[in-house]
C-alpha cells in the first residue's frame, strides 16, 4: 500500500489514455519500493528511469494490441505505469491511498526496464520460468509465447502487463481476498476453486490441486532446486488446475497467470508452450493449460468475467492472422 500526499497527481493521471499514464518511478512510490525490498533481504535499491522513445513506443504497442474487453476492465482502476531498476522484480503492482482520507485511488503497476531491456517475448519467459532452478548442465526449460515474427520485446512488455493487469482487477473484486488485508473467514469466487485458508490466514492448495514442490519453488528468493527438479515440478504441475509454475506458488499469482494466459492464448490467439531440455537436447513437451481439460473449472470463472462470446474470439483470432 502507497501513500500518497498529493492524490491529485494520481487522479489527473488517470482522466488520460492509457497510453499517457507511463511514467518514471515517482519519489513515494521508489521509498515504498526500497523499504519491501529492505523488509525482504534485496539489496535492490530502486531508482527511477525515463524511457526512451523506443521503450515508449514498445509500451504503447503493447497496450493498444491487448483485446478492448481487457483495457475496458483495466481502465477506470490503473492510476499509471511506473518505470524504474533494481525494483526486485521484472513487475508488481499496488494500491495507492490517499494519505488524508484513507480512500483507495486506485492502483499502479511497476516495470523495470533495465530487467526488460534486452529480452523478446520468449527470451523473458524462458528466463523468468528457470528462475526458480539452479543455472548450469542439466536440465532447463524452454519457453515460447510468441512466434518468431512477433518475438519481440513489445510483446514481452505485453504479456508482464497482462499479469499485472490480472492484479489491478484484484484489487476492486470480490472473487479474492484483498492482499493488503487480514483475510476474512468468507466465501470467494476464485480463491475457493484451489486454495484453502487456515485459521493463521495463510494459504494452502486444496489436496486435489497441490503437488510435490509447489510450495518449495521460489522465483525471487535465494531458494534454489536442483535442475532435476523440473521435471519433477513441472509433472506435477500437468496435474493441477494451475496455469503455471509461478501461478502455483499464491492465490493472487495464480489468479493474474490464468488472466494472462487466457487473454494471451484464448483472446489473442498467440502460443504458450515449455519444452524441458536436457544438456540442450529437448526431452519432454507440456501440453498448453487451456488445451487441457484441467483448465475446466477456470474457464468458465475466465468466461464468466471477460463475457467473451466466440464471434469475439473468432474476430481477435481473425486479427492477430492478419
Amino acid at each position: 500500500m502507497i501513500l500518497t500526499r498529493n492524490p491529485q497527481q494520481w487522479t489527473d493521471l488517470q482522466r488520460q489514455p492509457l497510453h499517457a499514464r507511463i511514467l518514471p518511478l515517482p519519489a513515494e512510490v521508489r521509498d515504498f519500493v526500497h523499504q519491501v525490498n529492505v523488509a525482504s533481504g534485496l539489496a535492490a535499491v530502486p531508482a527511477p528511469v525515463q524511457a526512451d522513445d523506443a521503450m515508449h513506443a514498445d509500451l504503447r504497442a503493447a497496450l493498444d494490441g491487448m483485446p478492448a474487453a481487457v483495457l475496458e476492465l483495466v481502465a477506470p482502476l490503473l492510476l499509471g505505469v511506473c518505470l524504474g531498476r533494481d525494483l526486485g522484480s521484472s513487475g508488481a503492482t499496488d494500491i495507492v491511498v490517499d494519505a488524508a482520507s484513507g480512500r483507495i485511488l486506485g492502483c499502479i503497476v511497476l516495470l523495470d526496464v533495465d530487467l526488460m531491456a534486452a529480452h523478446t517475448a520468449n527470451s523473458w519467459a524462458t528466463w523468468k520460468d528457470n528462475l526458480p532452478f539452479l543455472s548450469g548442465p542439466g536440465f532447463t526449460l524452454d519457453t515460447t509465447i510468441a512466434a518468431p515474427h512477433q518475438d519481440t520485446r513489445a510483446n514481452a512488455l505485453q504479456f508482464l502487463l497482462l499479469h499485472e493487469f490480472g492484479h489491478v482487477l484484484t484489487a476492486d473484486a470480490d472473487f479474492l481476498p484483498r492482499w493488503w488485508e487480514p483475510v476474512p473467514d468468507a466465501p470467494f469466487a476464485y480463491l475457493d476453486l484451489s486454495w484453502d485458508v487456515t485459521t493463521s490466514g495463510r494459504f494452502l492448495a486444496r489436496p486435489q490441486c497441490d503437488f510435490d514442490l509447489r510450495a518449495t519453488v521460489d522465483f525471487y528468493g535465494n531458494r534454489k532446486l536442483d535442475g532435476e527438479a523440473i521435471v519433477h515440478a513441472y509433472a506435477g504441475l500437468e496435474g493441477s488446475d494451475f496455469a503455471s509454475l509461478y501461478g502455483a506458488t499464491n492465490p493472487y499469482d495464480d489468479f493474474a497467470e490464468c488472466f494472462a494466459t487466457y487473454v494471451h492464448c484464448e483472446m489473442m490467439g498467440r502460443p504458450y508452450a515449455l519444452r524441458i531440455d536436457l544438456d540442450g537436447e529437448p526431452q519432454a513437451w507440456l501440453d498448453g493449460f487451456w488445451a487441457s481439460p484441467r483448465s475446466a473449472v477456470k474457464r468458465a470463472f475466465m468466461e464468466r468475467m471477460l463475457a467473451v462470446a466466440q464471434p469475439a474470439a473468432n474476430e481477435a483470432l481473425e486479427r492477430v492472422a492478419a
